[in-house]
């Protein structure tokens, strides 16, 4: 008799673990946060080709902004720009640490609370998948986080309990930064 009682009593220990379990936990302590590191953007491999044409394209607008307006500055500002562009095309993305939970997002050491954003959308670069953030300040920059596939259920449910999604499109600049692979 004292094994059919202890196995009832194993029973019922393990019913009550499931009903405790399945119980809501109050919003504060449900800030689970959700962290990994990522590339801070995509970086595309340029060839010397890349370069070469980027070269050429500015050498043609010079050109041709010269015979036009026969400005110096104007051709110095579109050279400037051309180098400046070329700068920033070589420039590697850094690791950076992400962090998400119910009070906001974390890049690095700076934060940013729900409030700060209308909504998200996410995004496909490649193989790569990440959350756009469009920021409430009309002209704040927004915001990409690339994310690991293995967190993005945690990060979904986050973001959808917290904020909308929305359909992104890309614009003009976006499609052409896509298209030269910027």
């Amino acid at each position: 008799m004292e094994e059919a009682e202890t196995g009832t009593e194993i029973t019922n220990n393990q019913l009550q673990t499931e009903v405790d379990d399945a119980q809501p936990e109050p919003e504060e302590q449900n800030t689970k946060d959700i962290t990994w590191t990522a590339s801070e953007f995509v970086a595309h491999d340029k060839s010397a080709g890349w370069y070469g044409l980027l070269a050429l394209t500015t050498i043609v607008l010079a050109v041709a902004i010269y015979l036009l307006f026969h400005d110096v500055i104007s051709v110095a500002v579109v050279v400037f720009a051309g180098l400046l562009f070329g700068f920033y095309a070589g420039h590697q993305p850094r690791q950076l640490n992400y962090s998400l939970n119910s009070r906001g997002l974390n890049i690095g050491e700076k934060h940013y609370n729900f409030d700060h954003f209308r909504w998200f959308s996410i995004v496909q670069e490649g193989a790569f998948s990440g959350v756009l953030f469009m920021p409430h300040k009309r002209f704040a920059p927004t915001i990409t986080v690339y994310y690991p596939p293995e967190e993005e259920d945690q990060i979904m449910a986050i973001l959808t309990s917290r904020l909308p999604v929305e359909n992104h499109k890309a614009d003009a600049v976006d499609s052409l930064m896509k298209h030269i692979r910027f």
